[in-house]
């Protein structure tokens, strides 16, 4: 990755945005264990495997809020759509066992892997672009899921000033808050008002953000990496179709829907046609090349 010097944004002369006050105050850079508790030893756990303990950790939690005291291996991987004996495999890096015959302890094991994926604490998200995609990640966020969105972006002036609730919203409810107009006569309880892009770096430092999400128009999706990774932030999932260009101590996931959809096109095609898709990948192979087909798997 390119290498870019590291910029803190700096809020010596700028005004706290008053929506931001009480927030700013507490802001926590980095989440840590509660006292007594030990940090687990993570650093050997496969980035496949921790993509699926996080998958684990929103099944326990949604078991646990309908009162589920107890859950065994295979209840959860089909909860979570993976083999038991992966699921027992992931379970194995974090220490956690449960008892033969009878299963985990659904509030132990949610502990556990809260501990494992440092999801004990509450991490502070900022969102550039403030289109219905990055509403819709709202409704993952908020009290006991691990994150809070403390601060929205936009270029649009139509969208600067608007005032979103943190409650977890419907896709309607998403989509009707695009008639919310702007003003102090919009607030509601635990809102995150949309602030200019060019506010990026000042708001960030101010609100203490963590992670970063980009869903801008691709044509600025570099200029909002750049303004947060200035802020200090040093993880941001990219929600664009254009890869970003970040400085070697930044972490950037990509997630490119449109990418998705044409690797599902292709799976499809190849349920559809299996024996075409077969004689394509012998072709490929005859040629000394792996096929499409291995390249997208």
């Amino acid at each position: 990755m390119a290498g870019v010097s590291e910029t803190r944004g700096t809020v010596a002369t700028a005004a706290v945005p008053p929506h931001l006050g009480p927030r700013a105050a507490s802001a926590s850079v980095t989440a840590r264990p509660a006292r007594g508790e030990a940090r687990l030893d993570t650093a050997e756990i496969p980035s496949a495997s921790v993509a699926r303990l996080a998958s684990y950790l929103h099944v326990l939690r949604a078991l646990g809020r309908e009162g589920a005291m107890i859950v065994s291996s295979s209840q959860l991987a089909t909860a979570a759509s993976v083999n038991p004996a992966i699921l027992r495999k992931d379970l194995s890096y974090i220490g956690a066992n449960g008892v033969r015959g009878v299963g985990y302890d659904v509030a132990r094991l949610t502990a556990r892997i809260s501990l494992a994926l440092h999801a004990t604490g509450e991490f502070r998200v900022a969102l550039a672009g403030a289109g219905v995609l990055a509403r819709m990640l709202m409704a993952h966020t908020g009290p006991g899921r691990g994150f809070e969105v403390v601060a929205m972006f936009d270029s649009d002036p139509a969208e600067i000033g608007r005032r979103y609730s943190m409650r977890r919203q419907t896709y309607a409810e998403a989509r009707a808050d695009e008639s919310i107009g702007s003003g102090a006569d919009q607030t509601v309880p635990d809102e995150v008002v949309v602030e200019p892009m060019d506010d990026i770096a000042r708001v960030c430092d101010v609100a203490g953000v963590d992670i970063a999400v980009i869903a801008t128009a691709d044509d600025t999706a570099q200029a909002a990496c750049d303004a947060f990774a200035g802020a200090g932030v040093r993880q941001m999932l990219n929600m664009t179709s254009v890869p970003v260009r970040v400085p070697d101590h930044v972490v950037v996931r990509p997630v490119d829907i449109g990418l998705e959809l044409q690797v599902l096109a292709f799976d499809a095609s190849r349920a559809t046609n299996p024996a075409v898709d077969a004689g394509a990948d012998e072709r490929a192979a005859s040629a000394g090349t792996s096929g499409v087909g291995a390249a997208l798997r």
